[in-house]
């Protein structure tokens, strides 16, 4: 999953929230600089990121896009995966997308001393351009994959819009197939970490 799905699914706990954030920027030997619960949330990002990579759901959906994206199929399905979390997103986190976004930015800006360096800086970009609410359009899409094309030299991902255009519907079924399971996934961790 992208940033708005391993936010959603860690809110309201402020650790797990900032750990799903920064999951992707820290490497192991860096885990024991970060308090206990933000690295449940780092456990958490990898936990969803590993379910979601070998769903039956997902691995069929990124068939799809073998031919022309190759390896970079993975990662436009995260996008699209957030795409369709923002056109269904109170029906699952029960409430409105604008609403958890002035929740979440405020619980990233508020532990930011402790982001790396990387994180920060993504942080900035995605308050000041407001990139968890362009996922809702497929221009908003196009733009972040530009944005990270440009951003990573992965030029595969430039013309990502087109292929959601082209099989929305089919990718909108798949998610509303895989979503629920993932959130079920979510919430056992939250009780483990609970008890």
């Amino acid at each position: 999953m992208n940033y708005l799905a391993h936010l959603a699914l860690s809110y309201p706990k402020e650790g797990l929230v900032v750990g799903n954030f920064i999951g992707d920027h820290i490497r192991n030997k860096d885990l024991p600089t970060f308090s206990k619960e933000i690295q449940e949330g780092i456990a958490m990002h990898r936990s969803i990121d590993a379910f979601t990579d070998k769903h039956e759901v997902t691995v069929q959906l990124r068939k799809l896009f073998f031919a022309t994206h190759r390896h970079m199929a993975r990662v436009l399905i995260d996008v699209f995966y957030d795409h369709f979390l923002t056109a269904h997103f109170n029906a699952y986190h029960q409430m409105s997308l604008s609403t958890f976004i002035s929740k979440v930015h405020p619980i990233l800006q508020k532990h930011q001393e402790v982001l790396p360096y990387s994180a920060q800086r993504y942080l900035a970009g995605m308050i000041s351009q407001n990139w968890l609410a362009k996922y809702q359009t497929q221009k908003g899409i196009a733009h972040i994959l530009q944005k990270m094309a440009t951003r990573s030299g992965l030029t595969a991902l430039e013309d990502g819009a087109d292929s959601l255009r082209i099989h929305y519907d089919e990718l909108q079924e798949g998610f509303n197939a895989f979503y629920p399971e993932l959130l079920l996934h979510c919430e056992c961790i939250k009780k483990r970490e609970s008890a």
